[in-house]
């Protein structure tokens, strides 16, 4: 597993991420002297399982992975994180520390908040607080779901769910992802995989070669995914909604 490593780029525009983007100017100003920007390349690991997290993500571009890790060492996805959202919640909930691992699944680039000054702005309040709650509440619903998807749903359904998650939070196509890391993400043998992944290219849903995979055909691809992407995608809505009849109101 990569360790962390910083390779800022100055010019990252940090209110590409929803979050960021979400406050208002005089509470993103104070917080802008702490945001440093990163570039992190796959499959950096950002927080280690059972360490206290040092450092809060912002993704602009690209996705970190919270991943569960079995007796055996084997692995699984349980949530993503891109520009949509934070890294390190267990900072934001006072844990410090959590028995899962963070790991940079597609090329990400974004800026890191120390935790202590993530802690400072909790205890000011304000709307970042207000909307790392609700973010929150999307990645437990997201591991729920998936927790249902895993044991019900086939293994090319999970796949095009997967490949649709990441082609939302990624610019650049084609994306890095091997099949390899993918099989192990959905938690399946890399041989099945290859099956399904050969199906949705000789379909015309993707292209993928030497670790690069290209959604050609996205339409395609929802109607071979299981519906829990619409699941998350609409609490995710529902809670966005929800911040702005709030931000009316105040």
């Amino acid at each position: 597993m990569t360790r962390e490593s910083i390779t800022g780029d100055p010019d990252v525009d940090p209110r590409r991420n929803y979050l960021l983007r979400t406050l208002s100017a005089s509470e993103y100003d104070r917080l802008r002297p702490s945001l440093e920007p990163v570039n992190l390349s796959r499959p950096t690991e950002i927080e280690a399982a059972n360490e206290p997290v040092r450092f809060v993500y912002f993704p602009t571009s690209g996705v970190a992975s919270i991943v569960a890790i079995g007796e055996g060492g084997e692995s699984v996805d349980t949530a993503m994180v891109g520009r949509e959202g934070m890294t390190g919640l267990a900072v934001f909930l006072g844990t410090d520390q959590s028995p899962v691992r963070t790991i940079v699944q597609v090329p990400m680039t974004g800026v890191r908040m120390d935790a202590d000054s993530l802690r400072a702005e909790i205890v000011r309040g304000g709307m970042l607080v207000r909307l790392l709650q609700r973010h929150t509440q999307v990645v437990m619903i997201t591991m729920a779901q998936l927790i249902l998807c895993n044991r019900t749903h086939r293994l090319d359904q999970r796949a095009a769910r997967w490949l649709l998650q990441v082609d939302d939070r990624v610019d650049g196509r084609p994306f890095g992802v091997t099949q390899e890391f993918l099989a192990q993400m959905i938690g399946v043998q890399r041989p099945a995989l290859s099956v399904a992944m050969r199906q949705f290219k000789d379909d015309g849903l993707v292209r993928y070669s030497r670790g690069q995979i290209s959604i050609l055909n996205r339409n395609g691809l929802a109607t071979r995914s299981c519906t829990c992407i619409k699941v998350i995608a609409a609490e995710a809505k529902r809670l966005e909604l929800l911040e702005g009849a709030t931000a009316e109101r105040g």
